[in-house]
Parts: structure tokens; C-alpha cells; sequence
């Protein structure tokens, strides 16, 4: 499953669950944005003329703010949007969090960065765990890796749409997420060096 068709599954759950009428109708605009990358992808694979990419990303502005290390879970499989093995590896990842007393932490952090895309599934930054936490998330198969944080320009933001911005991101990084920092509005790429 390409990431488009996983971000148009999880917005259709989202609006599922919703009752503000003022974010639906931003969620159906990502929608929709969504929809069309994925037509567009379709589109150019279905073309007689394979020599043409999949997508033409356009260059982003970003500055790398930081560097910072963080625990992160890996994936097992290499086709993680196949069936049901991310529901599956999220209901371990949870059981994992709160085995170690970490559950609160990681949400109270998540709450506070809205995720837009990328292909880590489970992660929190080390300096948030104590060294029991660290140990038991550890022994649960958690690995640590350092992460470059870039701030994607706020013009930037502006002038594409998140589907896009999530391409260009996904062409540049192998392993990635794209956040968005709540309170500042500040949208970020984390690139995990694994």
C-alpha cells in the first residue's frame, strides 16, 4: 500500500471518529489532496513511458535546527502497509509503552507534534525516558538512533500542499517523519539515521 492510499485511510477513520465540522473540512481537503497524488501516481504508472519518475518533488527550504537521540521501534516487514501489520505493530508498540511506564510520556509528547507522514511507526525521544524506561523499552526489541531535526521553511508551508511537502520528504529521506509542532505551527522533518 503506497503511503498516499495509508494517508486517505487514516483521514476516513479520522472524520469516522470526529465531530468538529470546522476540522472536517480540513480533512477533506487533505482528502482530496491525497486522492489526487494517488491519481496522479496510478496515472504515471500505468503510462506506456516508464522512464518518467513518479513524482517531480520540488525542492524544499529547510534549515536542520537540531540533532537529538530517540528511541524508536523497527518495522519487521518490508511491505508495513500490507494487511493488518501496523494495527498489529501499534497494539504492540502501546503494550510496550506501558510495560515500561513510558505510555504517558510518549502521548503527552505526540499530542504536542501532529504527524503528517513518514514511514517510523514507534519512537520517542531518549531524553524523555528515564534510565528503567530506557531499559525495558530496550529489552523490547526499542533501538536508539540519532535524529537530524529540520524546520521546513514556513513560506514553504504556505506554498505547497502537505501531500507534496510529503513526497519531496520522502524522496530525500529513507527513513523519516513529518511533523507538525502544535503550539508553534512549525512543520518538521525528523530524519533517523538507521
Amino acid at each position: 500500500m503506497s503511503n498516499e492510499l495509508f494517508q486517505i485511510r487514516n483521514i476516513l477513520n479520522t472524520l469516522t471518529k470526529n465531530n468538529n465540522s470546522h476540522n472536517e473540512l480540513n480533512l477533506i481537503q487533505e482528502l482530496i489532496d491525497y486522492a489526487e497524488a494517488y491519481k496522479e501516481r496510478l496515472t504515471k504508472l500505468n503510462a506506456q513511458n516508464s522512464t518518467v519518475p513518479i513524482c517531480n518533488a520540488p525542492k524544499l527550504k529547510m534549515d536542520k535546527i537540531s540533532e537529538e537521540s530517540f528511541l524508536y521501534k523497527p518495522v519487521t516487514v518490508k511491505n508495513y502497509y500490507d494487511g493488518d501489520y501496523l494495527e498489529n505493530f501499534s497494539n504492540i508498540r502501546s503494550s510496550d509503552l506501558k510495560t515500561s511506564g513510558a505510555f504517558e510520556v510518549h502521548n503527552k509528547f505526540w499530542e504536542a507534534h501532529e504527524v503528517n507522514g513518514g514511514n517510523v511507526f514507534a519512537t520517542i525521544p531518549y531524553a524523555l525516558v528515564n534510565p528503567q524506561q530506557t531499559a525495558k523499552l530496550e529489552r523490547l526489541n526499542w533501538d536508539r538512533a540519532e535524529v537530524d531535526i529540520y524546520e521546513i521553511d514556513a513560506a514553504t508551508v504556505q506554498a505547497m500542499p502537505k501531500f507534496k511537502i510529503n513526497e519531496a520528504v520522502e524522496k530525500n529521506f529513507p527513513h523519516y517523519l513529518l511533523i507538525r509542532e502544535v503550539y508553534g505551527n512549525i512543520m518538521m522533518v525528523l530524519h533517523y539515521k538507521i
